[in-house]
Protein backbone atom coordinates (compact mmCIF):
# COMPACT_ATOMS: atom_id res chain seq x y z
CA UNK A 1 0.00 0.00 0.00
CA UNK A 2 1.72 3.11 -1.22
CA UNK A 3 1.17 6.67 0.51
CA UNK A 4 -0.56 7.64 -3.08
CA UNK A 5 -3.03 4.71 -2.43
CA UNK A 6 -3.97 5.68 0.78
CA UNK A 7 -4.54 9.06 0.16
CA UNK A 8 -6.98 8.27 -2.77
CA UNK A 9 -8.64 6.03 -0.73
CA UNK A 10 -9.29 8.77 1.63
CA UNK A 11 -10.28 10.88 -0.25
CA UNK A 12 -12.97 8.75 -1.59
CA UNK A 13 -14.61 8.01 2.23
CA UNK A 14 -14.63 12.22 2.42
CA UNK A 15 -17.53 13.37 2.07
CA UNK A 16 -18.61 17.12 1.46
CA UNK A 17 -21.28 18.36 3.52
CA UNK A 18 -23.47 22.09 3.73
CA UNK A 19 -21.70 21.82 7.52
CA UNK A 20 -18.02 20.76 6.08
CA UNK A 21 -15.93 17.60 5.49
CA UNK A 22 -17.35 14.48 6.19
CA UNK A 23 -15.14 11.07 6.80
CA UNK A 24 -17.17 7.79 6.43
CA UNK A 25 -14.03 5.90 7.31
CA UNK A 26 -10.87 7.63 8.55
CA UNK A 27 -8.47 5.07 7.63
CA UNK A 28 -4.63 6.43 8.84
CA UNK A 29 -6.26 5.59 12.24
CA UNK A 30 -7.32 2.03 11.27
CA UNK A 31 -4.00 1.76 9.72
CA UNK A 32 -2.13 2.70 13.07
CA UNK A 33 -3.99 0.05 14.67
CA UNK A 34 -4.09 -2.71 12.04
CA UNK A 35 -2.17 -4.03 9.07
CA UNK A 36 -3.51 -3.44 5.51
CA UNK A 37 -4.94 -6.43 4.73
CA UNK A 38 -7.11 -6.23 7.86
CA UNK A 39 -8.40 -2.99 6.80
CA UNK A 40 -9.33 -4.11 3.29
CA UNK A 41 -10.81 -6.50 4.52
CA UNK A 42 -12.96 -4.08 7.39
CA UNK A 43 -13.79 -2.58 4.43
CA UNK A 44 -15.73 -5.27 2.12
CA UNK A 45 -17.42 -6.40 5.14
CA UNK A 46 -18.47 -2.64 5.51
CA UNK A 47 -19.89 -2.38 1.93
CA UNK A 48 -21.32 -5.67 2.29
CA UNK A 49 -23.20 -4.41 5.77
CA UNK A 50 -24.30 -1.00 3.30
CA UNK A 51 -25.79 -3.43 0.64
CA UNK A 52 -27.79 -5.21 3.14
CA UNK A 53 -29.04 -2.00 4.54
CA UNK A 54 -29.89 -0.78 1.06
CA UNK A 55 -31.89 -4.45 0.11
CA UNK A 56 -33.98 -3.47 3.27
CA UNK A 57 -34.50 0.33 2.38
CA UNK A 58 -35.07 -0.55 -0.90
CA UNK A 59 -38.14 -2.71 0.21
CA UNK A 60 -39.64 0.07 3.12
CA UNK A 61 -39.58 2.76 0.65
CA UNK A 62 -37.51 3.10 -2.90
CA UNK A 63 -37.94 6.78 -3.46
CA UNK A 64 -36.41 7.59 0.29
CA UNK A 65 -33.48 9.36 0.02
CA UNK A 66 -31.42 7.53 2.37
CA UNK A 67 -31.57 4.98 -0.98
CA UNK A 68 -29.24 7.70 -2.43
CA UNK A 69 -27.00 7.72 0.35
CA UNK A 70 -26.35 4.18 1.04
CA UNK A 71 -25.58 3.79 -2.96
CA UNK A 72 -22.93 6.80 -2.37
CA UNK A 73 -21.58 5.55 0.15
CA UNK A 74 -21.36 1.94 -1.49
CA UNK A 75 -19.84 3.59 -3.91
CA UNK A 76 -17.40 5.75 -2.10
CA UNK A 77 -16.29 2.45 -0.20
CA UNK A 78 -15.76 0.00 -2.93
CA UNK A 79 -13.34 2.86 -4.60
CA UNK A 80 -11.82 2.74 -1.81
CA UNK A 81 -11.12 -0.74 -1.61
CA UNK A 82 -10.07 -0.71 -5.20
CA UNK A 83 -7.45 2.07 -4.68
CA UNK A 84 -5.98 0.23 -1.60
CA UNK A 85 -5.50 -3.17 -3.32
CA UNK A 86 -3.97 -1.78 -6.90
CA UNK A 87 -1.56 0.11 -4.54
CA UNK A 88 -0.60 -2.84 -3.26
CA UNK A 89 -0.40 -4.68 -6.69
CA UNK A 90 2.50 -1.91 -7.35
CA UNK A 91 4.23 -1.97 -4.27
CA UNK A 92 4.10 -6.16 -5.35
CA UNK A 93 5.36 -4.56 -9.43
CA UNK A 94 8.17 -2.72 -7.79
CA UNK A 95 9.74 -5.46 -5.79
CA UNK A 96 9.44 -7.78 -8.59
CA UNK A 97 10.93 -5.09 -10.79
CA UNK A 98 13.43 -4.62 -8.19
CA UNK A 99 14.58 -8.12 -8.00
CA UNK A 100 14.77 -8.44 -11.69
CA UNK A 101 17.43 -5.19 -11.59
CA UNK A 102 19.49 -6.62 -8.74
CA UNK A 103 20.24 -9.79 -10.57
CA UNK A 104 21.96 -7.73 -12.81
CA UNK A 105 22.17 -9.36 -16.57
CA UNK A 106 20.18 -12.15 -17.97
CA UNK A 107 21.49 -15.67 -18.16
CA UNK A 108 21.58 -17.80 -21.44
CA UNK A 109 19.49 -20.58 -20.87
CA UNK A 110 20.38 -24.02 -21.92
CA UNK A 111 17.34 -25.34 -24.17
CA UNK A 112 18.39 -28.85 -23.61
CA UNK A 113 18.89 -29.88 -26.44
CA UNK A 114 15.80 -29.93 -28.51
CA UNK A 115 16.00 -28.06 -31.40
CA UNK A 116 12.45 -29.86 -33.45
CA UNK A 117 9.89 -28.11 -35.52
CA UNK A 118 7.67 -29.96 -33.04
CA UNK A 119 6.38 -31.74 -36.07
CA UNK A 120 3.76 -34.40 -34.42
CA UNK A 121 2.57 -32.42 -31.25
CA UNK A 122 -0.65 -31.54 -33.52
CA UNK A 123 -3.04 -33.74 -34.69
CA UNK A 124 -4.15 -31.30 -37.16
CA UNK A 125 -0.97 -30.09 -38.71
CA UNK A 126 -0.11 -32.00 -42.27
CA UNK A 127 3.65 -32.51 -41.76
CA UNK A 128 5.08 -29.76 -43.91
CA UNK A 129 7.00 -27.09 -42.07
CA UNK A 130 6.42 -23.24 -43.81
CA UNK A 131 7.94 -19.81 -43.00
CA UNK A 132 6.61 -16.80 -41.64
CA UNK A 133 4.45 -15.15 -44.31
CA UNK A 134 4.21 -18.31 -46.77
CA UNK A 135 1.14 -18.48 -48.50
CA UNK A 136 -0.95 -21.40 -47.64
CA UNK A 137 -3.98 -23.01 -49.91
CA UNK A 138 -6.71 -24.24 -47.78
CA UNK A 139 -9.91 -26.38 -48.72
CA UNK A 140 -13.07 -24.29 -48.84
Amino acid sequence: MTKESIIEAQDYLRVKTEYGCKRIIDIRSLLESHNQNEVIKFLKNYLREKEKALKSMILIDKTHRKVDQIVASMFRISMAIKSLEEGEEVIKLERSQQGAKESGQFHKRNSGGHSGAGIGEDSRHDGKNRKPGQAIQRAA
